[in-house]
């Protein structure tokens, strides 16, 4: 396919994934390339990681291509992804769209020369003849931002709003600087290890064996990363239940409740029971673990799921939403709220244009409601775990205040026994009681894990 025509196809598919509000891009990406049978592998992949690279710098270089163009109406998809490929997603994340696009024309490609034909052809703008060495220099001066709110999310390619957010909670510019630059990047590619975690070694070795370059995760004992992302679906590992893909953010939630053999624990926002799976697994099949949601669909996933294993102890229910549940205590309640997402950003990179603060408002809401209709099910002396994918304090320092101060019967338990129990070398004080991960610190997604016990 010619590269213009190609271009073209990652405009629009940016456009729609502008307008739609829910439905997630990589679905976006899968729809638009099925209706489009023509469209090869190799042209595939082009598609979808220039549109990827483009949402995740956005902002940045919407407005870093707005100003070359002398542009001061509302930027396009075009001026996004002329900015990104050319500046933003290629010196901030090392993105080169060349070799891609290269592959996919079957011919090698001069970029700059195809980003000048296309400005030309689609925003009526002739770029500047030194329009590459300005955008270096524009990129340059926000390697060292200004104070300012404006010039901080150009900096970190993150909304005004959220870098407003985080500097009002603590965050220093620095720190959401350094914070907003891992959010550009790919997310890892992370396994969990179900069978023992002294099994690691030989499921790496494995698939070294066949070419497939895995290393350990730092700090799960059970996680692997792949250097590269590969398709495990029909993989013999993976088909007999020896492998799960698991981010090790959301592994190390499991390991802060650290069940007992014999405990009765409620995942009461199981969805498709990737962490009920782990906790089965470190109960060794002998405890008794109900997980419920109130999405049918996310359920039948886990039933799926489920299937590759022989666990008995799990019991998969549907909360109907305007039945009052009888309360039922249990040993602990793992609650993997509903959040914003925005720890996820480096998969789902959306997210960050589509959060408003007053959907922010609604999700922490219902985060409060969540923790209030648990509270009866935790019985005394029992554990309660939060945890979000979110990096905001408003789903999770501010939620969990609001908690302690309206529920004096739970108290702040400590995390540092927990991670301990499995040697999981997170530094942690001994009574810091809740941790944030952070993809530029840990290389996780940014999961919140908190950890509670009733009195």
């Amino acid at each position: 396919m010619k590269t213009q025509s190609l271009l073209n196809h990652c405009i629009e598919l940016l456009g729609q994934i502008e307008r739609s509000r829910s439905t997630p891009a990589d679905e976006l990406v899968s729809a638009y390339t099925r209706a489009r049978k023509y469209l090869g592998a190799k042209e595939r992949r082009a598609l979808s990681e220039i549109v990827f690279a483009t949402l995740r710098t956005k902002n940045t270089a919407e407005h870093c291509s707005a100003l070359l163009c002398n542009h001061d109406h509302h930027p396009t998809a075009a001026h996004a992804l002329i900015g990104a490929i050319a500046g933003v997603a290629r010196r901030w994340a090392s993105f080169d769209a060349a070799p891609l696009l290269s592959s996919a024309a079957a011919t090698p490609i001069d970029l700059f020369t195809e980003l000048e034909l296309l400005s030309t052809a689609v925003l009526g703008c002739q770029l500047p003849s030194d329009w590459a060495l300005q955008l270096e220099h524009m990129l340059q001066e926000l390697d060292n931002p200004a104070p300012e709110i404006s010039a901080l999310a150009l900096a970190s390619c993150l909304p005004a709003w959220i870098v407003e957010h985080l500097l009002n909670h603590g965050f220093d510019a620095p720190t959401i600087h350094r914070l907003g630059r891992s959010l550009i990047l790919p997310a890892p590619f992370t396994l969990r290890v179900v069978s023992p975690p002294n099994d690691r070694n030989s499921i790496i070795s494995l698939l070294g064996a066949e070419g497939i370059s895995a290393r350990p995760t730092p700090y799960s004992p059970a996680g692997i990363i792949l250097d590269e992302r590969v398709r495990l679906i029909d993989h013999a590992l993976y088909r007999t239940a020896a492998i799960e893909v698991q981010d090790e953010g959301s592994q190390l939630v499991s390991y802060a409740l650290a069940p007992k053999e014999h405990w009765r624990i409620l995942d009461a926002c199981a969805g498709a029971g990737g962490k009920t799976l782990h906790l089965a697994a470190l109960q060794n099949d002998r405890g008794s673990i109900v997980a419920s949601d109130i999405d049918t669909a996310r359920l039948v996933n886990l039933r799926r799921r489920l299937r590759r294993y022989r666990y008995r102890s799990i019991e998969i229910r549907l909360v109907e939403r305007r039945k009052v549940q009888p309360a039922q205590r249990f040993d602990a309640v793992l609650l993997d709220v509903p959040c914003s997402g925005f720890g996820t950003v480096r998969r789902s990179p959306e997210i960050k244009w589509r959060l408003q603060p007053a959907q922010l408002k609604r999700i922490v809401a219902k985060q409060q409601k969540i923790l209030d209709t648990y509270v009866p099910y935790v019985r005394s002396g029992g554990v309660l775990v939060y945890a979000t994918c979110s990096i905001l304090p408003a789903e999770n320092q501010c939620v969990l205040e609001r908690f302690l101060e309206q529920h004096p019967e739970f108290v702040p338990d400590p995390l540092a026994p927990a991670f301990a129990q499995y040697g999981i070398p997170l530094a942690v004080e001994p009574d810091q009681w809740f941790i944030q991960l952070f993809p530029h610190l840990h290389g996780t997604d940014g999961f919140f894990i908190a950890r509670m016990r009733r009195l």
